[in-house]
């Protein structure tokens, strides 16, 4: 009926090392709808970065916000995600991932471990947006 949606959406972004190059800063890769629920990620390096990447989720700014963690999605100092490989979602003990609810303006964002010289891969954010 009127309202219903596909069970899952995807997101997938193409990241380059030079898209997110320098390690002090936090760069927005994409944006979710308000009222998702992130329930997978896949982190796909076809091209080894220089240093590893923090996916997460955060504010326009690139700040965690509200409802926001900056490496929810990948944390480099757990997967060690720099090298070719593909690299699920991972977490850490103050991550409440999966299932995190984007409550208000969520971004995907991403940092490096370190400043990036090379690097390539495809970011997949499955999510739920509900009604």
């Amino acid at each position: 009926g009127a309202g219903e949606r596909p069970y899952t959406n995807h997101m997938v972004i193409k990241v380059l090392g030079t898209d997110i190059p320098t390690a002090a800063n936090t760069y927005i890769l994409g944006k979710l709808p308000v009222g998702s629920v992130v329930t997978n990620a896949w982190w796909i390096v076809t091209t080894a970065f220089s240093d590893g990447v923090d996916i997460g989720i955060g504010n326009s700014s690139g700040g965690a916000g509200t409802d926001g963690n900056l490496d929810v999605i990948q944390d480099d100092s757990v997967a060690n995600n720099h090298t070719v490989g593909c690299y699920p979602a991972n977490t850490h003990a103050s991550n409440n991932y999966p299932g995190h609810l984007c409550t208000t303006d969520s971004h995907i964002v991403a940092s490096a471990a370190g400043d990036l010289t090379a690097g390539e891969a495809n970011l997949v954010v499955e999510y739920i947006e509900t009604l």
